[in-house]
């Protein structure tokens, strides 16, 4: 089977996009880290805000954080632009290579935990 011109350009272009956009990712990990971050699920009694209770792995320059339970208990994802963009391969490198790090478990998992202060 023979491709046309403009089939075999626009793959092409599909890899080529698709290569740099990798590259870049693996660049940016490359110089990124370890962050403390949020889930929501811990709230300071007093106020109500939430408590740094993870660890979270950010390539540089991305923040992005595909679950955080907010105020309502409603799971929201959150992140800057980067983040977004880079969102799937932020998901599959704390999938399988630097995992999300518990700093504070809650006693039940589904329900809010209070820490004292």
């Amino acid at each position: 089977m023979k491709l046309s011109k403009p089939v075999k350009a626009t793959l092409l272009g599909i890899v080529i996009s698709t290569a740099v956009y990798v590259g870049t990712y693996i660049a940016l990990s490359f110089f990124g880290g370890y962050y403390f971050n949020q889930s929501g699920k811990v709230r300071y009694r007093s106020m109500g805000l939430s408590v740094s209770d993870i660890s979270t792995w950010n390539p540089k320059g991305c923040w992005y954080q595909a679950e955080f339970k907010n105020t309502k208990g409603i799971s929201v994802s959150r992140g800057n632009d980067l983040g977004y963009l880079f969102s799937p391969l932020i998901i599959l490198d704390r999938k399988y290579f630097h995992p999300t790090v518990i700093l504070i478990k809650p006693k039940n998992p589904d329900e809010t935990y209070w820490f004292p202060l």
